[in-house]
Formats: structure tokens, sequence, C-alpha cells
């Protein structure tokens, strides 16, 4: 059986893959963060009111070619994580990053998003 966060977690990824803010922010708690590691542009901590300008950003600065696939979802009632990869096409080259996303869930809502690349200085330097 699929524990309730896991269920949850994948509920959210389909707003998410689309670029729906509000699709994403009406299955999240309302005070919810989403991070991003590293030295990039995208690098930093977003609350609820800038994720629309995040999931914009991921595509504006990809040239239009960014794409989410999840592979896999386990959950915890605590935390929930999607391990997923990332594609963008940069100079003409396709790209892969593989990502761990942990979500930190509190009465059964995400109340905080990390993304953590498997290789940063790759991720640093598609983004940068």
């Amino acid at each position: 059986m699929k524990h309730p966060n896991a269920a949850a977690l994948e509920a959210i990824y389909k707003p998410f893959i689309a670029g729906d803010a509000a699709g994403v922010l009406a299955l999240c708690e309302p005070n919810v963060t989403f991070q991003i590691m590293g030295k990039s542009p995208l690098a930093g901590k977003y609350d609820a009111k800038d994720l629309s300008k995040l999931l914009t950003n991921l595509r504006e600065f990809s040239g239009g070619s960014y794409r989410l696939e999840t592979h896999d979802v386990m959950a915890s009632d605590q935390h929930a994580v999607a391990l997923c990869s990332e594609f963008v096409t940069k100079a003409g080259k396709p790209e892969q990053m593989r990502m761990a996303h942990v979500w930190r869930f509190q009465n059964g809502k995400p109340v905080a998003w990390y993304s953590y690349p498997r290789d940063l200085y790759q991720f640093d330097a598609i983004w940068g």
C-alpha cells in the first residue's frame, strides 16, 4: 500500500511538470517554501508567491527546453523524496541532471521542498 504522502507527492508533480504554480500551491500548505542549492541564478529560497517565477525561470533559462521526469517516490509521515531527472538543451547539447527532491510534510501537506542535484558542479554549469 502506498503511503499517503507518496500519493500526495505524485499528485503535486502533475501541475509541477506542467508549470502550473497555482495547481502546485493548491496541494501545499500556504507557507510552503522551495529551495534550490548551488550558486546558479536559480539558486535560493522561494516562498509560495515566488513559485510561479521559479517555474518560469526554469523554462526561460533553458530556452523552453526544460523537462522533468520522476522515477520513484518514497515517503514517511514527515518526508517524501522524489528521484527525478531534469532535462535541458544548452548550446544545442542535451543535458540530463539527476536530482533528489526532498519534501517536508506537516498535516499531510508539503511545507518545504529542497532540490538536490547529484552533481552540483554540472547543475551550476548548466544554469550558470
